[in-house]
């Protein structure tokens, strides 16, 4: 069947199958979402806890930014819901000093981001990308 076709043909015929099997690939990639934009967004809640019940925090998660030290009074918490792709950074320190300091990021209900320290260490941080 092939053999009456021309080199020229030939390559053409395999050349559109490659194209037609690079296409199939693609297409299963994007149904599965390996490729493709993300979407969507996530409830993110920062959480800080400090055994001195005060804390100096800096928030960055995209469109809500503390970007200057700001005290709170522990254990404090900000939910908010934040687009896929988002990086997220929170920090913690402990101005007394004393005691243990926490910082978590939970992600739809789900603890994603901890960490703790305990003095004389007095800050923390935790920080991520929100799939």
């Amino acid at each position: 069947m092939f053999a009456q076709l021309s080199d020229r043909a030939k390559i053409l015929l395999q050349l559109a199958l490659v194209a037609v099997l690079l296409g199939l690939v693609a297409w299963l990639l994007i149904s599965m979402g390996v490729l493709g934009p993300k979407q969507g967004s996530h409830r993110v809640q920062f959480r800080v806890e400090a055994s001195g019940g005060v804390a100096i925090i800096t928030l960055d998660a995209g469109a809500v930014s503390i970007s200057k030290p700001t005290t709170v009074t522990a254990p404090w918490t900000k939910t908010l819901d934040i687009p896929s792709g988002t990086q997220v950074y929170l920090t913690a320190a402990n101005p007394t000093q004393t005691g243990k300091i926490t910082c978590s990021i939970m992600l739809d209900k789900t603890p994603w981001k901890s960490e703790s320290t305990s003095a004389p260490k007095d800050g923390v941080a935790c920080a991520g990308i929100v799939p």
